[in-house]
């Protein structure tokens, strides 16, 4: 058991960031979500953060009309794990001893081979939280709140038909992305699976 958390339960608009992912795939999913709902959470935390604000501003310019509210906030994060910081000890080596100690202490690795440690070390950390939830209808966004931005002007909104090229590749990707933004359109193209 490397290490183990508890998670809240996912919302269906949700779509939780992660750092080690191409922002791109959040953005194609925030587009086909955007098709079926008002609105989509955006959530990440500690490293993914920077992420979820890149994903918001990639969706925002590729979808007119799009309000943002952002929430900062902290959680505790409780992390559980199995203790072996003294069987590490030994296999490093750090610790040299005298000889006595030495075979004291080969007796007991002998006595924690026979009998594996089962304690679990339980430690809790506070980490930096964001979720962005982006929204089609203003009336549903407190303008007046902390967090709150407007849409980005139209014209900086890049919004075009795909251009019909004929190879099979390019005519599979328009026929599942006809209402897509042709920015999207570009980056499936380029290479991202359907």
């Amino acid at each position: 058991m490397p290490g183990s958390t508890k998670s809240e339960t996912k919302l269906e608009n949700e779509i939780r960031v992660s750092y080690k992912s191409d922002a791109l795939d959040y953005v194609y999913k925030a587009i086909l979500l955007f098709e079926t709902n008002d609105e989509v959470v955006l959530s990440g935390v500690g490293k993914a953060i920077s992420s979820v604000v890149n994903v918001a501003e990639m969706v925002k310019r590729r979808a007119k009309g799009i309000h943002q509210f952002t929430k900062l906030y902290e959680k505790e994060h409780t992390i559980k794990r199995e203790d072996t910081s003294g069987l590490k000890r030994n296999e490093k080596g750090e610790d040299k001893k005298s000889g006595d100690e030495e075979e004291q202490e080969e007796d007991e690795n002998e006595k924690n081979k026979e009998e594996p440690s089962n304690r679990i070390i339980e430690f809790s950390t506070t980490v930096p939280c964001m979720k962005i939830i982006l929204s089609k209808c203003e009336d549903k966004i407190d303008k007046n709140e902390i967090g709150y931005q407007k849409p980005i002007d139209e014209k900086d909104v890049n919004i075009g038909e795909a251009e019909e090229s004929g190879t099979d590749t390019d005519h599979h990707i328009e026929e599942h992305t006809m209402n897509l933004p042709c920015g999207i359109i570009e980056d499936l193209k380029k290479g991202i699976e359907i």
